[in-house]
């Protein structure tokens, strides 16, 4: 992930992975917007999957534990809060 903009009110993240990475279980101190540029994802959250394809968004609430399973080429922008913290719990 690259931060493109950080203040106090929020931050963007740049994601781009590629087809067939999957980002291990995590969860971020503050909501999460997901907005898809490209490629094709599935996000398991809730225990449901819901399929992220370009140009669709999808929101993430805070503290709720999720994973990320790149289908094709990934590039996503994630917005969250300033102090807004990605956290990767212990398996």
């Amino acid at each position: 992930m690259k931060e493109l903009e950080k203040n106090d009110h929020y931050q963007v993240l740049k994601v781009e992975l590629p087809a067939g990475t999957n980002m291990p279980r995590h969860f971020a101190s503050s909501e999460a917007f997901v907005i898809v540029e490209s490629g094709n994802a599935l996000l398991i959250c809730k225990g449901e999957t819901s399929e992220l394809v370009k140009g669709s968004t999808y929101s993430i609430p805070s503290h709720e534990p999720h994973i990320l399973k790149v289908v094709q080429d990934f590039k996503a922008l994630i917005v969250m809060a300033g102090n807004a913290v990605i956290t990767y719990p212990a398996l």
